[in-house]
């Protein structure tokens, strides 16, 4: 009797693996019939990285219908501004159309959740591009994690091929809001002060000492961004 039911165990175990396993195959399907994008090829091979994320990485998608899709393995390139889903159901890479897409999202190696919006750019080298949201609200910080290909000092790489070429990053952060566009602004103390009246730049100097907040780099600037509009303090924009 005890072994009958181990056996019949064992048959429903296997049973609901071969269920989760062709969901998950479906999934894949269902994924290459409603996501729009031509194969990825490999770029070329250079010292750095041309990715924001090395590694697939689970994450979501949002259409510009504001449909939403989870997806296994996501990973941005910042070297094309293209997004990368792997889709195992083809054993392919796809870059998605940007066109189709409102933004994505992902977690992390540090368990920190990213969210990209894909937003018309009407500077210099205009078009649609993906922008990371640092901070959101009417006015909000924006950064484009492009990375660029360029010169550097001779190298041997892991195969021993001497090359002059490195991916290199060349981020760009921007105020932003629908009513008036985007403006760059650079990372520090002073910049993030240029955008406040005389008569409150002391008062947030006094309140970023007292809370300890050191603007020296995007993880400083973004505390500070939030600090002072926890504060009420109003960016002149």
């Amino acid at each position: 009797m005890a072994y009958k039911f181990f056996y019949f165990f064992i048959l429903f175990l296997l049973t609901q693996i071969s269920v989760l396993m062709a969901q998950g195959d479906l999934s894949q399907v269902r994924n290459s019939q409603i996501i729009k994008g031509t194969r990825h090829f490999p770029y070329p091979s250079y010292s750095g990285t041309p990715y924001l994320n090395d590694k697939f990485v689970p994450g979501e998608i949002e259409f510009s219908d504001g449909t939403k899709v989870d997806i296994s393995a996501l990973r941005y390139s910042s070297y094309r501004d293209e997004l990368i889903y792997y889709n195992s159901a083809i054993s392919a890479q796809i870059i998605i159309d940007k066109i189709t897409l409102k933004g994505f999202s992902f977690t992390d190696n540090n368990g920190v959740k990213r969210v990209f919006r894909q937003q018309y750019y009407d500077g210099f080298l205009n078009g649609n591009r993906y922008f990371e949201v640092l901070c959101d609200g009417n006015i909000s910080l924006l950064v484009y994690r492009k990375v660029v290909l360029q010169n550097c000092s001779v190298y041997a790489d892991a195969s021993g091929v001497q090359k002059n070429m490195s991916y290199q990053e060349a981020y760009n952060y921007y105020i932003y809001s629908s009513e008036k566009g985007y403006e760059l602004i650079r990372i520090g103390k002073n910049s993030l002060l240029s955008k406040f009246d005389m008569p409150a730049q002391k008062s947030i100097k006094k309140l970023l000492r007292k809370n300890k907040v050191v603007i020296s780099n995007e993880t400083g600037f973004v505390k500070a961004w939030n600090l002072l509009e926890g504060s009420g303090f109003l960016i002149q924009f």
